[in-house]
């Protein structure tokens, strides 16, 4: 989502894989840098997701949408939906395969996004928002197949749904949420959960079509674009 914010404003950054590089992680150890995304302009630094940040620190004018409270529920709906038509379509013989660019299966890149909306609710309920703590690898081995998955992601729709019943309380949403990055509202907290959760489920659509499976009823780009999400160029 970071690297999607730059880069859909011309801006030019270097980027540093720190799944794969020893040397990427000591430089942002040095700086006292634990977590990422992490963004560094000369010896300023943020980590953690928060646009309003970004811009000030690396200098562009940027205004965070704050979406209705029935437009942020009704997407987020819609991209679970979806991601629970497509991690069915996914053959059991995948689920192993790794996930590009990270040392994860494709297992747990489906089980996180699911987790991500999961998440979305906790925040409201414990008006907390560690994101440090489940942006991390959980792997979960015994959800080994398509049927299991679909049954974890049946369950996180059915919480997020008996949450958050209309009628929607606007008020609600402009409560403060203690998140990994500071204060921030509900609306921004559910915004964060959308686009990333959208994302992983745009991931998901490419690893079926490389595995030669058409997705069922997809949200396209255009799609999650219409539902608010800012979409990094790259899948992964």
């Amino acid at each position: 989502m970071t690297k999607a914010l730059l880069s859909n404003r011309g801006i030019e950054f270097d980027a540093m894989d720190v799944a794969n590089d020893p040397a990427a992680v000591a430089a942002l150890k040095e700086l006292g840098i634990t977590s990422v995304p992490a963004v560094v302009v000369g010896e300023r630094w943020m980590t953690g997701w928060n646009p309003t940040r970004l811009a000030q620190l690396v200098g562009f004018a940027y205004r965070e949408r704050a979406a209705p409270p029935e437009e942020l529920i009704g997407s987020i709906g819609q991209i679970v939906d979806s991601a629970i038509r497509a991690v069915g379509q996914v053959p059991d013989s995948e689920w192993e395969s790794m996930w590009p660019g990270r040392d994860r299966p494709l297992r747990e890149l489906a089980r996180h996004l699911f987790e991500v909306v999961e998440r979305g609710v906790d925040a409201d309920v414990l008006s907390a928002f560690p994101a440090d703590q489940w942006l991390r690898n959980h792997d979960a081995p015994g959800l080994a197949s398509a049927a299991l998955l679909v049954r974890y992601g049946q369950a996180v729709q059915a919480k997020f749904a008996a949450w958050y019943v209309a009628p929607l309380d606007p008020t609600a949403f402009d409560r403060s949420i203690d998140a990994d990055v500071g204060p921030r509202t509900l609306t921004q907290v559910l915004e964060r959960t959308r686009l990333h959760a959208g994302q992983h489920l745009r991931q998901i659509y490419a690893l079926l079509e490389k595995a030669g499976v058409q997705p069922e009823a997809p949200l396209t780009d255009a799609d999650l674009r219409r539902l608010g999400l800012e979409l990094p160029v790259d899948v992964f």
